[in-house]
């Protein structure tokens, strides 16, 4: 009798979930001491079924915050410098510095830039002797200095052929008449003087002049009897 004694004590202290361990409640369920679950970090007992706690959910690293903070950086770096202005380069040959010295030539590839910053070469109507047979020529304006928000129009025979806009490194190309009268009118100053660039097809000749504001460059296309 002794023997049986002791052997329920150890089965007891194996089993730590007695009769004394579960309480009834008002509504009559059973409820498990809290005593007695607190040694058991799941809260676990296969042989009464009590389920486990709930695990927390693990946190985000960290780190993936500042890998996405940081790819958003590079991109706006990037594209800063893609529309920042003064971006192109600026050609420093001999021809680049006998164009500034005549602000014409028929070397120098279209968009050329000359200046880091605005510098008034002056401005000047320009006659342009031609010998093309085609009613319609092409030409292509731009800012040969900084791109510092100056504007411009053009208007053939007076009547403006299209909207005024700002020039830019990126030259602009239009279509006007090969005989008549081409003007380039200065809208707006954005600092240091309108200089631009202007390149006419029938010619292959590069003129660079500064327009006043407010004023206009003619450029008169006439047709050489031969």
């Amino acid at each position: 009798m002794r023997q049986k004694q002791v052997d329920n004590q150890k089965q007891g202290s194996k089993n730590p979930l007695t009769k004394e361990s579960l309480k009834t409640d008002s509504s009559g369920k059973v409820a498990v001491d809290s005593n007695v679950t607190s040694g058991n970090a799941s809260g676990f007992s296969p042989r009464y079924g009590i389920p486990p706690v709930a695990q927390a959910k693990e946190k985000k690293p960290v780190f993936k915050k500042f890998v996405i903070f940081g790819i958003i950086c590079i991109v706006m770096f990037f594209v800063g410098l893609s529309i920042a202005p003064g971006s192109g380069t600026i050609n420093t040959t001999p021809e680049a510095q006998t164009a500034i010295e005549t602000q014409v030539s028929t070397m120098l590839p279209v968009g050329t830039i000359l200046m880091k910053t605005d510098e008034s070469l002056g401005g000047q109507d320009i006659t342009i002797e031609h010998e093309s047979e085609q009613g319609e020529t092409k030409i292509w304006v731009w800012d040969y200095a900084a791109e510092d928000g100056d504007y411009v129009q053009i208007l053939v025979n007076g009547v403006p052929a299209g909207d005024a806009f700002m020039i830019k490194h990126k030259p602009r190309e239009f279509t006007v008449p090969s005989v008549g009268e081409v003007q380039i009118k200065g809208i707006r100053d954005g600092g240091g003087g309108i200089t631009y660039a202007v390149h006419y097809e029938l010619n292959k000749t590069t003129y660079f002049n500064t327009a006043p504001e407010g004023g206009a460059n003619a450029y008169t296309l006439v047709l050489k009897l031969v």
